[in-house]
Formats: structure tokens, C-alpha cells, sequence
């Protein structure tokens, strides 16, 4: 009979958890704003802004203390339980500064969650294994389709504030499975930024932060407004999540064959793939005139995430020494992640609210053809 890994079993709980709780949160959170607020999508975009800003903050701070200390586990942990109580607080706003305030705090808190359990994740897998990281990130997939295909309804009969009911829900259980996974060795906070400012300035890093920045801005803007995109179809709140839904699910195919993938062309290859098909993604989703058009184009998520985000995670981390994993994803996600959602978030209001979405959509397939020409133009396959 075989025995269970309770390690393993807690971080498959943590990822479905931690993402069920964002699925609950993100793509509801643009509708909340701007349907309480009554306000455009420049200022919606200014708005959301606020959570990678704080997180190029938050991620230095947190990433010091914890290479430091130690035990990402327990830190990860901490950060949910505040994230969760933080979370109820914004019932309590009605302007946009108090929200912004709110959401800033709440940033604080939770913008190291993911990466600090992609950190956690693959110290468990080891140096040997680590490309196995995506059948371990399909429990976050699945907590996301759960979320997504449950709280629409939810809101729909009660009200959008219930996300910051629900999301707490989540995030404590997700902390509760952190509790469980045991230490791993720390190690020196000078030494360890030390070496990842020397791995930021290899040339290789550099082109590959260009093309992946460039990537992330298109996906971001896209992503940001999404939903009320969805809305402006047409969609209500159980329709928003099934968008929400189908582009989730078509990850799971992707999920299962990541790996070989990888194996078989090379981490720069389907880097390339990704971005290609991400193009023709965006820019026919400029054109379309019902909510339920949006769902075909959605299926294509599968090689943005699963190929784009997690190979690009993967690629930083191939590219890193072991003993600075989660200060080189701490950096991967300040340049990259944050830097894409606060220039997709500006744009992203900035095209919709002058030009419509159709402008939206179609400029971040051109830019997305931009990042795919520097990746395989200058970039090449990491050293290990």
C-alpha cells in the first residue's frame, strides 16, 4: 500500500486553497470597483494599479525577511491568515480612497503568496525535479474553476462584497495546510540578493525580462479588464465566471504535458509557442459582440499560462542558483509580473476609455508579437 506524502498532500491543498480564494476575488474585484464607485476605466486602471505597486515593495521586504529567517512555509502562512482578516475590512469603504487604502494593505499582505508557494514548491521537488512543478500547480488550477464556477451565482442573488467573505475562507484553510510542511534551510540575506543582482545583469536574463515584461503588459491589460469587458457583452456574474471558467479548464490539457513538452523542445521553444498563440489570442477579441464570443479565444489560455507564466517561472528558475530560488522569483515577479500589471492596468484604462475595448484587445496582440520577436531573436536556452 502506498504511503501518502503529507508534504506533497499540503502543498496540492495550499495551491487549490490560495487559488480558489483568488478565483473568488480577481475577477470580480475590477466589477466591484467599478460598479461601487460609478467610476471610469483611466481611474478603474489607477485603481488597480495600486497591487503590483505595493507588491515591488512588499516582495523586497518579505524576500529579505525570508531568506533570511527562513521556513517559507510558515511565512506564506502568516501572510494568508493576514491577507484573510484584512480582507472583510473593505466592506467598510465607499470612496475610492478608502478602498484604494484597503487594497493597498491588502497587496501588502498577500502579493507574495504565489510565488512564495512556487518557492515552496520547488524546494520539495529538489533541483532534479523541479520541472514537475505544473502537476503540482494543477490543484491551483482546479481551486480556481471551482471558485470561478461557484461564486457567480453567489453574487448574482447577494451582492459583489461577498468576495470579501468568501476569500478569507479560503485563504485560512490554505495557511492551515501551510502550517504542516516542515523548514527548509535558510540562507544569507546579503549573499543571497547579491547573487541574484548578478544574475539579473547576464545578458540572457535581460533579453528574456524584455520579452516576458512586454508579454505580461499585453496578458495584464487584457486580464485586468476582462471581466468588465464581460459586463459590457453583456455578461452577469455567473456568466463572467464560466469566461473565467472555460480559459482555466483549458489548462489542465496543457498541465499534463508540460513536462514532456519541455523535455522534448526545450523551455525557450515553448516560451515561443506560447506568445505565438497568445497573439492570435488578444487581437480577435477585439472583435467581437456578445459575451459568449469571448469563450473560443479563451480556450487558447492554456498556452498562455501553462507554456507563458509557468515556463517563464521555469526558465528563471533553471537560470538561478538553488540557494536564491525564492529571491530570483521575487525578482522575477517585481520586473516582470508586477511591472506588466501596472503598465497593462494604466493602458489597459487608458485604450478602453478613449478608443473602446476593441483598441484594448487588438494593441496587446501587437505587443504581444513584439515580445515574441525579442525571445526568439536574443534570447537562448538557460545554462542548466
Amino acid at each position: 500500500m502506498k504511503i501518502k506524502d503529507p508534504v506533497k498532500q499540503a502543498i496540492r491543498v495550499n495551491y487549490f486553497f490560495l487559488a480558489f480564494s483568488m478565483g473568488a476575488f480577481h475577477p470580480y474585484i475590477a466589477p466591484f470597483f467599478k460598479e461601487t464607485l460609478n467610476i471610469s476605466n483611466i481611474q478603474l486602471g489607477m485603481l488597480l494599479l495600486v497591487r503590483p505597486a505595493i507588491a515591488l515593495i512588499s516582495q523586497v521586504v518579505w524576500g529579505v525577511i525570508i531568506d533570511r529567517h527562513g521556513h517559507r512555509s510558515r511565512w506564506a502562512a502568516i501572510l494568508s491568515i493576514c491577507s484573510g482578516c484584512i480582507a472583510p475590512l473593505f466592506l467598510l469603504g465607499h470612496s475610492i480612497m478608502t478602498l484604494g487604502v484597503l487594497f493597498a494593505l491588502w497587496s501588502f499582505f498577500q502579493s507574495p503568496l504565489f510565488p512564495l508557494s512556487d518557492a515552496v514548491a520547488f524546494d520539495y521537488l529538489g533541483h532534479h525535479r523541479r520541472m514537475r512543478l505544473a502537476f503540482l500547480r494543477i490543484f491551483a488550477s482546479l481551486g480556481w474553476i471551482m471558485a470561478v464556477l461557484s461564486v457567480g451565482k453567489i453574487y448574482d442573488l447577494w451582492d459583489l462584497k461577498a468576495i470579501f467573505i468568501i476569500f478569507p475562507f479560503g485563504v485560512l484553510i490554505s495557511a492551515l495546510a501551510l502550517s504542516r510542511i516542515p523548514a527548509e534551510i535558510s540562507v544569507g540575506v546579503q549573499k543571497s540578493w547579491q547573487v541574484v543582482h548578478q544574475l539579473m545583469m547576464k545578458q540572457n536574463v535581460l533579453y528574456f525580462l524584455v520579452a516576458v515584461i512586454l508579454f505580461e503588459t499585453a496578458n495584464q491589460m487584457c486580464y485586468q479588464f476582462l471581466s468588465v469587458y464581460g459586463k459590457f457583452l453583456g455578461a452577469s456574474n455567473v456568466q463572467v465566471g464560466t469566461i473565467w471558467a472555460v480559459a482555466t479548464i483549458s489548462e489542465l490539457i496543457t498541465m499534463l504535458t508540460f513536462l514532456k513538452v519541455v523535455q522534448k523542445i526545450g523551455i525557450k521553444k515553448v516560451l515561443a509557442i506560447a506568445m505565438v498563440i497568445t497573439i492570435f489570442r488578444w487581437i480577435p477579441m477585439a472583435f467581437v459582440h456578445a459575451w459568449w464570443q469571448v469563450i473560443p479565444f479563451q480556450t487558447l489560455h492554456a498556452f498562455t499560462l501553462t507554456f507563458g507564466y509557468l515556463g517563464a517561472a521555469l526558465f528563471m528558475n533553471l537560470e538561478s542558483p538553488d540557494h536564491i530560488r525564492f529571491s530570483a522569483q521575487a525578482f522575477y515577479g517585481m520586473f516582470v509580473i508586477n511591472t506588466g500589471m501596472i503598465l497593462g492596468s494604466f493602458l489597459g484604462g487608458f485604450l478602453s476609455d478613449h478608443w473602446g475595448y476593441g483598441a484594448l484587445y487588438g494593441t496587446a496582440g501587437v505587443i504581444v508579437a513584439c515580445a515574441s520577436a525579442v525571445l526568439i531573436c536574443c534570447v537562448h536556452e538557460p545554462d542548466k
